[in-house]
């Protein structure tokens, strides 16, 4: 893994446009649905399939890509490549197959460094249909659930994620036309040596393993299809291009209620305090206001310690107190909490890649899709208010545990990802 704290090369922000769309909606979530969504429109790819993501370690998604470029299906990625275990080698065995593979312009690469990662998770199919979302393709955060909705006998464990796929091809031009100028950032930079694996591991990762969770979620929910009569308002919203001039208004301009699911929020960085600043605003405003936040279980240890003072430094700062308005996802249920989900007055929902992080706000490429569409909204205010109800309303420390490999075949525990836990 290599730092993300690298001299950045001049980007020029693009002008992000909105899209009124009546095509159709997917609504998916991890550990749920996410494989079933994927897999059954990657073997649906007749044409091509263009990826850029952060992330990527799960043996069994390759293989769908594998199975597509067999039958004649052009597939392209750009990837984050920063040595993790086994990224290298799936980037290097797709290359073989027939991918075209460039590494994306970020910290990682030797050679054109334009973001500080390259934290976006996006997909687009026979230039028709746009995925994004908050997950990798990682074991965790597209766990292989082969039933949509998973099967709660049968259920494999994983983070809790969520994402949108959105049939139409003006959003899938957009997209692809981000993901091609971001991959000639690199090529360009390249030149007649062409694009290798860049980034050398500055930063040793040590294999991690964490008690398996205990149960599936409370309730599993299987992917939605949402055919609107109306058109819908579909904005994307990108990192480092509009972000910060879209969601600090959205937020502000909540009259019932917020929702927000997060892997961690850091309030003492200078984009996330003016984040919060726009809630608290909201909330002196409207003094019945509904503003809940589910945040990720901190690590045992140091960094315990760390994320309880700024959990409670929440209370002070901004009014959101742990247990009323602040609870920690079930780690009886879900292994991780990876979403990056804001929902405000059920009207409008956030899918994104953007942690609470000012390099994930202002220095990152990342990618979202903002859907002003009720329907939607509410779909997934559901899900949330499952993590709410059986999340976690106080903050215990424990002692760290330790396991050694042979722990894996006991099925108690599971092994973390590196790419779903490091801060970017």
């Amino acid at each position: 893994m290599v730092g993300r704290n690298c001299a950045l090369e001049d980007y020029r922000k693009i002008k992000v446009p909105s899209f009124e769309l009546s095509g159709e909606f997917v609504a998916y979530s991890s550990p749920d649905s996410t494989y079933a969504v994927t897999k059954r429109l990657v073997d649906a790819a007749e044409k091509s399939i263009l990826i850029g993501i952060y992330d990527f370690t799960a043996g069994y998604v390759k293989e769908l890509l594998i199975k597509a470029m067999r039958r004649g299906v052009k597939v392209s990625l750009m990837l984050d490549l920063d040595n993790r275990s086994g990224e290298t080698e799936i980037y290097e065995e797709l290359v073989e197959s027939g991918c075209e593979g460039v590494p994306a312009p970020s910290c990682a690469s030797q050679r054109a460094r334009y973001f500080a990662s390259s934290h976006e998770k996006v997909i687009v199919i026979d230039d028709t249909w746009t995925l994004v979302q908050s997950g990798n393709y990682s074991d965790n955060s597209i766990p292989q659930n082969e039933k949509d909705g998973g099967d709660p006998d049968e259920f494999v464990p994983g983070n809790r994620d969520m994402g949108v796929a959105v049939k139409s091809k003006p959003l899938a031009a957009f997209f692809e036309k981000v993901l091609r100028s971001d991959m000639k950032l690199e090529l360009g930079a390249a030149g007649e040596e062409g694009a290798t694996p860049g980034g050398m591991a500055e930063m040793e990762e040590i294999p991690l393993l964490e008690k398996a969770p205990a149960e599936p979620p409370a309730k599993l929910f299987a992917s939605r299809r949402f055919n609107p009569t109306r058109q819908v308002k579909v904005t994307p919203i990108l990192s480092p291009d509009n972000y910060m001039d879209t969601i600090p208004d959205l937020l502000e301009s909540a009259d019932k209620s917020i929702y927000i699911e997060q892997q961690y929020i850091r309030g003492h960085q200078e984009a996330i305090g003016e984040l919060l600043s726009r809630i608290r605003a909201a909330m002196d405003r409207r003094p019945k206001l509904d503003v809940r936040v589910i945040l990720a279980k901190p690590f045992p240890g140091k960094r315990f310690d760390k994320e309880a003072k700024a959990i409670k430094q929440f209370g002070k700062d901004f009014g959101l107190k742990l247990g009323t308005h602040v609870r920690i996802l079930n780690p009886k249920h879900f292994v991780h909490c990876h979403n990056k989900l804001i929902i405000v007055d059920e009207q409008a929902v956030l899918i994104s890649s953007q942690n609470w992080s000012d390099s994930a706000v202002v220095k990152n490429r990342e990618a979202g899709l903002l859907l002003r569409y009720p329907e939607m909204a509410r779909h997934y205010a559901n899900i949330f208010e499952t993590d709410w109800d059986t999340g976690v309303k106080t903050l215990r420390k424990t002692r760290p545990e330790f396991y050694g490999p042979e722990a894996l075949g006991t099925g108690k525990v599971v092994p973390l990802n590196w790419g779903d836990y490091v801060e970017v």
